[in-house]
């Protein structure tokens, strides 16, 4: 018997069942999830789960569970698999007649079978030339059929050693697909690659395949793959370096080892630099290479772009904005604000919601055109793009479609890689730059803008210093504003407006440490509730009865924003739950399951990684750009088509751009009818519903809040305890990261003079 996907959970309790396959009734491709129907003891029985390469005709015996589904009644759910080739005549034609054999149908499979009976599969691998005395099967086709079938026992044979290497079945399939059939040795010699290379692998799974294959707890290889671990893991979490000692304890705890064997790695990998480390206020630093390359480039590009004479000289500022402004004049502030971004190289302009950024950026617009400064206007993501396009009416883009992100032919390798277009080789024309909503901006994204910049183009950064930093790595906006390096235009002042007016006054009293002042109807709601089943249950009514439904859109108008991912407010719960409200199972609306996820047609999504290679195209082909690459964490959108014949799905973002992606990528999405704060940077949205209640622990605080109240423009709605929005208040402990751009900064300034 040929034993394979044999990988059963430690202390998972299963049962069993064994039988001949008699139908596959659908296979993913992609990611290897199959439906059949097995013979077991004499009853047809559905069986589900990840089983690639299992055919009909085959015996198998499947380990998991029975369940019980909803719509199609009682099933097994397989965890493991071991299989055997099929026994007797009637399931050898079964197993034939498949598909496996390119070229034999089931008149041929019942030829062979008639010919070799109980034999066949031993005549098909050691003695083929006979296939040839079949009717119908020439010299070369018996090769090919002898080909096929030694195909399919060699990629059986691979997932046979890949799951005794400690993978699970659906990792398996992944790295057969990745490596090939080399994967066995390749993970061998180096099993950490898993970790960059294969979805679903992290550093704990990929250290006990380690173990298993015999790599020592303390080797040289083990420990530096997890000093590597830990500081990329610290990058993700928004850090571009740790203290050295955080590192130390952090890299001993992951890694079970002393701390003595982990400094002197980190010693080795920065002699052979591999890491960099550096004293920041008498403390060592330790970097990953990637990130010190990327936050020191940074520093040094700011530094002498803000050094540099201007291209296009506005040789008396306070003149060209007096020809500007005319009968309008903006507050003192504002004017401030103008005149330096005129008068300075690098200039950062900082404020809440409603205090005049916007009104700001259209005066330096105007006035830049109005003395020959050709400008670019562009935000961190689409939503935030098009929001400053249609408050400015200037063309604004994304930061990553200005500097032309896409597909260019590699020239040492002559493949295809995408890559941003502009450099320092091929700039932008633009002598000036203006960037929204900078505080999203993180440090590797910042890098590729600098290095389009060309000497003496004017870089203008706007942002609101007080959100939650970007998703990536790097403090960009407060450690250009914390160096003191450059002039920073604050903006206190605030103006009301006739919608959202109490949202942003509101906003400005948490910013200060002042709880809310809420109201029930208006702008501004609170809805008490002291149970999360409640709480849940005045959201699905809000949702489908009354105000909402009458007046707005609610996929694309209505937000719900979580504190956390976990628990029953949390994110993943708020989705299961709205998704089956808002957009419930039909006939029409084809769906595709991945994974542990299942997409549906009409699901409102959000991309939860940077996907550079991921092409799209405008639906409205009246815009100049038809098309371009990438899709970034964070872009949310509606799944408008599941294609099951293509199998792909099309995703609409902003309304307007269209991405085709194949069904192993929708991995790369989860559900958005209720996200994240931290997720919602950059967007907008028309109605903002924030369930809270206090068990929210670390993650209540007040610049969270703050976050949340600022991505409102019509109306917010607090469902909860008000205990919940008053201990944020006064959390004002801001989860610290660890950057070092403004002390880059600081020390450029020393050795080479201030600004």
């Amino acid at each position: 018997m040929v034993q394979y996907f044999k990988n059963v959970p430690e202390g998972y309790l299963m049962t069993s069942i064994e039988g001949t396959v008699l139908e596959i009734v659908f296979r993913n491709d992609e990611n290897g999830w199959t439906v059949i129907n097995i013979d077991f003891a004499g009853e047809l029985t559905t069986a589900v789960g990840c089983m690639p390469h299992i055919h009909e005709g085959e015996f198998v015996r499947l380990f998991g569970a029975w369940t019980e589904h909803r719509l199609y009644g009682r099933q097994f759910a397989v965890t493991s698999v071991e299989t055997r080739l099929p026994g007797t005549v009637e399931s050898i034609r079964l197993f034939l007649s498949s598909g496996l054999i390119k070229g034999v149908g089931e008149a041929l499979a019942q030829r062979i079978v008639d010919a070799f009976g109980t034999d066949t599969f031993d005549i098909i691998e050691n003695h083929p030339e006979l296939l040839a005395g079949v009717k119908g099967i020439s010299h070369r086709m018996a090769m090919s059929i002898y080909e096929s079938f030694s195909q399919h026992i060699g990629v059986k044979q691979t997932i046979i050693d890949l799951q005794s290497l400690g993978l699970s079945l659906r990792q398996a399939f992944r790295a057969l697909e990745r490596y090939g059939a080399a994967a066995p040795t390749l993970i061998r010699e180096t099993p950490y690659r898993m970790i960059d290379d294969i979805a679903g692998i992290g550093f704990e799974r990929a250290d006990r395949i380690a173990a298993n294959i015999g790599i020592d707890r303390q080797s040289d290889y083990r420990i530096d793959m997890g000093i590597k671990h830990v500081l990329i893991t610290a990058m993700n979490d928004g850090h571009t370096c740790l203290p050295r000692g955080e590192l130390l304890r952090r890299a001993s705890a992951l890694l079970g080892v002393d701390e003595a064997l982990v400094d002197a790695r980190i010693s080795a990998l920065t002699l052979a630099d591999h890491l960099a480390q550096k004293f920041i206020n008498r403390t060592p630093a330790v970097f990953h290479m990637a990130a010190y390359i990327t936050e020191s480039d940074v520093a040094r590009r700011l530094y002498l772009l803000s050094r540099c004479a201007s291209r296009v000289p506005i040789k008396d500022p306070v003149c060209a904005y007096e020809r500007y402004i005319g009968d309008t004049p903006l507050s003192e502030e504002q004017e401030r604000a103008v005149l330096q971004a005129l008068s300075a190289q690098v200039a950062v302009i900082t404020g809440g919601p409603g205090t005049g950024k916007t009104t700001i950026i259209k005066a330096i617009i105007s006035i830049f055109e109005q003395n020959g400064v050709t400008t670019a206007l562009c935000a961190p993501t689409g939503r935030a793009a098009k929001r400053i396009e249609q408050s400015t009416g200037r063309e604004a883009s994304t930061i990553h479609r200005l500097l032309e992100y896409g597909m260019q032919m590699d020239e040492d390798f002559a493949e295809n890689e995408a890559r941003f277009i502009r450099n320092e080789d091929n700039p932008l024309e633009a002598e000036a730059v203006i960037v929204d909503e900078a505080s999203m901006v993180d440090i590797f994204l910042m890098r590729a803008l600098l290095r389009a910049l060309s000497d003496g183009t004017r870089l203008i950064i706007v942002g609101d210093a007080d959100q939650l930093p970007s998703v990536g790595p790097g403090n960009v906006l407060r450690d250009i504003i914390n160096s003191g390096i450059f002039p920073v235009s604050k903006l206190t002042r605030f103006y009301r407006q006739k919608e959202g007016g109490s949202i942003v006054e509101n906003a400005h009293r948490v910013n200060r440490g002042e709880n809310p002042e809420f109201y029930m109807t208006g702008d501004f709601v609170f809805i008490p509730e002291n149970r999360p089943e409640a709480v849940i249950e005045r959201i699905k009514e809000l949702l489908t009865k009354g105000e909402l439904p009458e007046k707005y859109d609610i996929l694309e108008q209505v937000q719900i924003l979580c504190p956390m991912k976990k628990g029953l407010l949390g994110v993943h719960n708020l989705n299961m739950e709205l998704r089956e409200l808002l957009n419930p199972r039909l006939a029409s609306r084809p769906e595709v399951q991945v994974g542990d996820t299942l997409f549906r047609v009409g699901d409102k999504v959000m991309q939860t990684k940077n996907n550079y290679g991921l092409e799209w195209y405008y639906t409205d082909d009246s815009r100049y750009y038809h098309k371009g690459v990438g899709v970034f964490n964070g872009d949310m959108g509606r799944i408008t088509r599941i294609d099951h014949d293509t199998k792909e799905a099309t995703v609409c973002f902003d309304g307007n751009r269209d991405a085709v992606y194949a069904f192993a990528e929708l991995e790369q999405l989860e559900h958005a009818y209720a996200v994240t704060v931290h997720k919602s940077q950059g967007s907008e949205f028309p109605v903002v519903i924030l369930p809270l209640m206090s068990s929210g622990g670390r993650f209540l605080s007040r610049n969270l809040l703050y976050t949340a109240l600022t991505r409102a423009v019509e109306k917010v709605i607090f469902i909860g305890q008000k205990s919940a929005v008053e201990a944020m208040v006064a959390n004002n402990r801001i989860a610290g990261r660890y950057t070092t751009l403004d002390h880059e900064l600081k020390e450029l300034a020393e050795i080479l003079g201030a600004v």
